[in-house]
């Protein structure tokens, strides 16, 4: 009989629990705040881009599509990378990508701008 051995990671002290917990509350709470925000404000987003309402509801489905599609990746990537490494880089990705949204001109620049970082790599 096979027998195989799977070691367990080290357990966390109380503190270390309570970070982690405040970490991830704080980091769910941005990521509700910025959706909601983008609901609310989707007549003021097609105003400043020069679109319609119907092509400012874009906004919100593309992050949707974008969380929906990021969401499964991120048990492979941490599997692969580290789970803190993982949450680092994302939220630095959401910080720079929120950052060029806000600044956009238009509706498609965002794209552009993410297209132009994946040429980068």
């Amino acid at each position: 009989m096979m027998t195989a051995e799977t070691s367990s990671p080290p357990a966390m002290g109380k503190a270390a629990l309570i970070l982690a917990c405040l970490v991830l509350a704080g980091t769910n709470f941005m990521v509700v705040l910025d959706t909601t925000i983008a609901n609310v404000s989707v007549a003021h987003i097609a105003g400043g881009l020069g679109i319609s309402s119907s092509e400012g509801t874009w906004v919100i489905t593309s992050y949707a599509v974008a969380e929906a599609i990021c969401v499964p990746l991120t048990g492979w990537l941490t599997k692969r990378f580290g789970t803190v490494r993982v949450f680092g880089l994302g939220m630095a990705g959401f910080g720079i990508f929120s950052m060029l949204c806000g600044m956009s001109w238009s509706l498609w620049s965002p794209f552009a701008s993410a297209r132009g970082c994946a040429a980068a790599r």
